[in-house]
């Protein structure tokens, strides 16, 4: 039997969530991690065997956690408001098996999500995306396509965003990009997407080195009330 290929991780980059898992998710996971970031997939149960053994063969299944169903949960680590949705984020759940109480199960700088998990944050439900993976409306939440070659090629773009190889246009171009560029359905489908992916990647790839390759940095999220200090 072929030993499985290993999931390389390189120290220093942002932690990524992938919430949801299937075929998509899949292969989304496995490019995040060609890349070399340190990522969790965190699944409802049951979880797809075809996706699970995706994952088995790059070397990977140990980075899914399984949870009960209905018992995941996405919130913004640290925050107490109500306000928007920011990183850091904390992902909650109750193991599938064996079945235990509902803890944090950890907190990520980034987080992907799929059409199963997206109602995790309402904020992002309906939420504008770049090129239909940067969400415009919530900083370092990504969502994929539910075609697995579709979410191969934009799990690789969030990849090189992460590690400072691509960079994306300035927020304004972004807002006014093209209505597939904004995540509305391409003519032509798949095909179309990834063509269109791969010429801003190109694009990107070219911003970064120009700036010398940056690794992002996610915006400071929002401190909740304090209470004024005492004077005598």
């Amino acid at each position: 039997m072929d030993q499985p290929l290993e999931c390389p991780v390189v120290t220093g980059l942002p932690s990524v969530a992938v919430l949801g898992l299937d075929a998509a998710s899949a292969a989304a996971t496995i490019a995040l991690v060609d890349g070399g970031l340190p990522v969790t997939a965190v699944t409802p149960a049951p979880v797809t065997p075809a996706a699970l053994a995706a994952l088995a063969a790059y070397g990977c299944a140990d980075r899914v956690v399984e949870v009960a169903a209905g018992t995941l949960r996405l919130t913004s680590a640290g925050v107490t408001t109500t306000s928007p949705a920011a990183p850091p984020f904390e992902i909650h759940g109750a193991p599938a098996d064996p079945p235990g109480d509902e803890a944090s199960l950890g907190t990520f700088d980034a987080v992907v999500l799929t059409d199963g998990t997206r109602a995790l944050l309402p904020d992002v439900a309906d939420s504008p995306r770049f090129g239909g993976v940067f969400d415009l409306r919530t900083a370092w939440v990504f969502h994929l396509s539910d075609a697995p070659d579709l979410a191969g090629a934009q799990g690789r773009w969030i990849g090189e965003y992460l590690r400072g190889r691509y960079a994306p246009p300035d927020p304004v171009a972004m807002g006014a990009a093209s209505p597939s560029a904004r995540g509305l359905p391409w003519r032509g489908g798949a095909r179309a997407a990834i063509t269109e992916l791969e010429r801003e990647l190109r694009a990107g790839h070219a911003r970064a080195a120009s700036a010398g390759y940056p690794l992002p940095t996610p915006p400071v999220p929002p401190v909740g009330p304090t209470t004024p200090n005492q004077t005598d």
